[in-house]
């Protein structure tokens, strides 16, 4: 807390109520027809796919800490695998409703969370923007690598760019996003 905030035990502790206004529950009531109106079917179907990626993606972090191995590559992860599956579309849905420029906050569970806020900027990035956050982000170090197999489709190219940064994060390697420092 900071110092300039005074805090008075004997005011924070007194005996009181919390008064709140209502809180609606359960009023979410939609069709699909009303969700692909408001969102456009491509747009739905890569909400779909980034749940799918999320999934395999700590899905394969689960077979790494479990068995050393996925698709008979061998790696022997030591660190910690705090996986959130089974969360992947609260994750997605709610990076759904954020602009790019909105930050997340997350806990050591949030591998989801981070793919899905990077997946969603992907989405509605134009390609120019794209192609410079990747080539300036740590100097260009994780698209030298993810660039070995581009497909040629920017968006693509990106995702595999988020894919590669995330994991490299995680086995604490320099090309992480956050040079493998956690």
């Amino acid at each position: 807390m900071p110092k300039s905030i005074i805090v008075d035990p004997k005011e924070v502790r007194k005996p009181g109520a919390l008064k709140i206004r209502e809180i609606p529950l359960n009023q979410y009531s939609s069709s699909p027809q009303q969700e692909i109106n408001k969102y456009g079917k491509e747009r739905l179907i890569s909400v779909y796919r980034d749940m799918l990626l999320i999934r395999e993606f700590e899905s394969m972090l689960n077979l790494l800490k479990i068995s050393g191995e996925y698709h008979s590559i061998k790696y022997n992860h030591l660190g910690p695998a705090h996986l959130s599956i089974g969360q992947e579309s609260a994750a997605v849905g709610q990076c759904l409703a954020l602009d790019v420029e909105d930050q997340i906050f997350g806990s050591h569970r949030s591998h989801g969370e981070i793919l899905a806020k990077c997946l969603a900027a992907v989405e509605v990035l134009e390609e120019k923007s794209l192609l410079g956050i990747m080539e300036n982000y740590l100097n260009g170090g994780p698209l030298k690598v993810v660039k070995r197999g581009d497909r040629g489709d920017s968006k693509e190219l990106a995702i595999d760019f988020i894919l590669y940064g995330v994991l490299a994060e995680i086995f604490g390697r320099e090309n992480g996003f956050n040079r493998g420092l956690g």
